[in-house]
């Protein structure tokens, strides 16, 4: 396993982006409005800007009973659109139903009480996740788009307010062409933003020059780096105990399949042993001997020997 350095900074010391309390810093705070446009204009294929982020916010426990999450980033894009992004490092187990519950919260709040539902605005859900999400192991891009849709009517589509995205961060460190280019460079920028493909890069999208230059600031920000290694050994943490947990499960499913092997082998002997009687009784038989002495040399009982005689 890598260590906490490795994990929390590149080469030159820089935070690394994907950890979601400097993923906030850098893109989810007032004066990131450029960087987030260049960022979601990447993931979404169009022109994003008019970015609002004053109305960023955590959903927290206080907020929603007893269920603690927190959305990364939420920010408005015009009048119309809520985008929220969400910073994944382990999976959280029951994702998907976690992704929507939050889609459906952050869409919900929209309201007060006396509006009408005209007021709600498309609210796109972003999900970047740093681990392999095992149903999509066939998909070769890294990058998902989900809609709600009718599978017969494709055109028609009354649920354009629900939007969502997953981002794959493994499949770029598998497949360099995992996704478009433009995305493509983002994604390496979160994974290592001193790689050869973000510095060639910076001057051909001035957005992730911008990201850079913040990154380099922010990185020096005391506070902050304690705030990253207390999640991060958060993380390696909760790592190291699904890493226990899962040898243990291996360590049981392989006695139960030793188990079951060796019951398997005791039925087998004892199917042939009582084969073996049948043979015997069946010789016997065949020499007129008596069925009770029969059931005394085979061990068999009166009735299985006469099943054998008729």
């Amino acid at each position: 396993m890598k260590n906490i350095k490795e994990f929390k900074r590149s080469s030159n010391g820089l935070l690394i982006p994907n950890q979601d309390v400097v993923f906030q810093a850098l893109f989810g705070t007032k004066g990131s409005e450029n960087i987030l446009g260049g960022f979601l204009s990447s993931i979404l294929g169009e022109k994003v800007d008019n970015i609002s982020l004053d109305a960023n916010q955590n959903l927290t426990r206080e907020e929603i009973e007893e269920k603690h999450g927190i959305v990364d980033l939420k920010a408005n894009v015009g009048n119309k659109t809520t985008v929220h992004i969400e910073v994944q490092m382990i999976d959280p187990h029951n994702m998907f139903k976690r992704l929507l519950w939050y889609w459906a919260r952050i869409y919900g709040i929209q309201l007060k009480n006396t509006e009408n539902y005209s007021k709600l605005k498309k609210t796109i859900a972003i999900l970047i996740v740093n681990y392999d999400i095992r149903k999509f192991e066939s998909f070769e891009d890294a990058h998902t788009k989900w809609e709600l849709l009718e599978k017969r009517n494709l055109d028609i589509r009354p649920f354009e307010d629900i939007e969502i995205h997953i981002l794959e961060l493994p499949k770029i460190l598998k497949n360099h062409n995992a996704t478009k280019k433009d995305l493509r460079t983002w994604l390496e920028f979160l994974l290592n933003p001193e790689s050869e493909e973000v510095m060639m890069s910076k001057e051909e999208y001035k957005e992730l020059n911008e990201a850079y230059e913040k990154l380099e600031y922010i990185s020096e920000n005391e506070n902050l780096r304690r705030h990253a290694d207390l999640m991060l050994m958060a993380i390696l943490d909760e790592n190291s105990k699904r890493e226990a947990i899962k040898e243990q499960e291996e360590r049981i499913q392989k006695g139960k399949e030793e188990l079951q092997k060796g019951q398997d082998e005791l039925q087998k002997g004892q199917d042939e042993l009582q084969k073996s009687k049948e043979e015997f009784a069946k010789s016997l038989l065949k020499m007129n001997l008596d069925i009770n002495e029969i059931a005394k040399m085979t061990k068999l009982s009166i009735e299985q020997i006469q099943k054998l005689s008729s």
